[in-house]
Parts: C-alpha cells; sequence; structure tokens
C-alpha cells in the first residue's frame, strides 16, 4: 500500500512538474509580447510629446510592466530587464539588453528610428519563439511525466 501511495506522489510530482514547465514555455511568448507592447508605447510618447524616458516609464500603464514579469510600475528600463531575465532567450535579452543602453540617448528621429529596428527585431524573435512552441510544450510535458513514471517504476 505504501509502495502503491509513493508511485502515485511521484506521478502527481511528475503531472505537476509538466504543467509548471509548460506554463513556463508559454510565459515565454507572453515576455515578449510584453518588451513588444512596451517599446510601442515608449515610442509612441517619444514621437508624439518628445517625454523623456523617465516621464514616459512613470506615466506608464500598470498592464504594460506587469506583461513583461516587472512586479510593479518600475522607474527604469534595466530593473524591468531583470526581471524579466529568466523568461528571455539570449537572443532577446541581448536585443533588450541594446535597446536599454541605447534608448534615451540622440534626437528624436535617432530614437525612433532605433524603436523601429528593436521592435522589428523582437517581432521576429517572437515569430521563431511562437513557431517551437507547440514541441517545446510537448517535450517539456512528456519529459515531466516520464521521467516521474520512470522514478516509480524504478522505485516499485
Amino acid at each position: 500500500m505504501l509502495k502503491l501511495f509513493g508511485a502515485l506522489l511521484i506521478l502527481s510530482v511528475g503531472i505537476f512538474a509538466a504543467f509548471v514547465s509548460v506554463q513556463y514555455e508559454k510565459k515565454r511568448l507572453t515576455v515578449v509580447d510584453g518588451w513588444i507592447d512596451l517599446i510601442l508605447y515608449i515610442r509612441g510618447q517619444i514621437d508624439c510629446y518628445l517625454m523623456p524616458l523617465d516621464d514616459i516609464l512613470s506615466g506608464g500603464d500598470r498592464a504594460l510592466f506587469e506583461a513583461c514579469m516587472s512586479p510593479s510600475n518600475a522607474a527604469d528600463l534595466p530593473a524591468i530587464l531583470d526581471a524579466s531575465g529568466i523568461y528571455l532567450d539570449g537572443d532577446a535579452k541581448r536585443t533588450l539588453e541594446s535597446f536599454v543602453r541605447e534608448i534615451g540617448a540622440g534626437y528624436r528621429e535617432e530614437q525612433l528610428k532605433r524603436c523601429d529596428f528593436f521592435i522589428s527585431s523582437l517581432r521576429t524573435q517572437r515569430e521563431r519563439i511562437a513557431a517551437v512552441l507547440p514541441m517545446r510544450t510537448r517535450l517539456c510535458a512528456t519529459l515531466c511525466i516520464c521521467l516521474s513514471l520512470a522514478t516509480a517504476i524504478l522505485l516499485w
């Protein structure tokens, strides 16, 4: 009876791990979408009002920052990038690090061109992430469940 209980416990942990890993993979796509929306918002504020970056971020909607996994209405882009760093792959992280370094310096037209460049770059990366998302979610779920099943069989 205890072996059966232990095996069921191991299998339930594997199913929970599968659920968490699938949610993590989906969150990766959501974070990239959030950064695209945030850069579009920053671009619009620079284009229409020529506001400084601190004023743009302080006037931003909370949902913009939550989509980037920032815990609150952060006042600086490096803090937002650090908060969302765990969900970003290498290319997206390098792109956003460049954006954080380059935004706020230069003239209006130059900043708008840089925002457009980073938006197009992130959209390309988003399409790549979205294309492999079904495969990655199936792989994560299958690995977690199979590993828990194999562990339960080995410990039986």
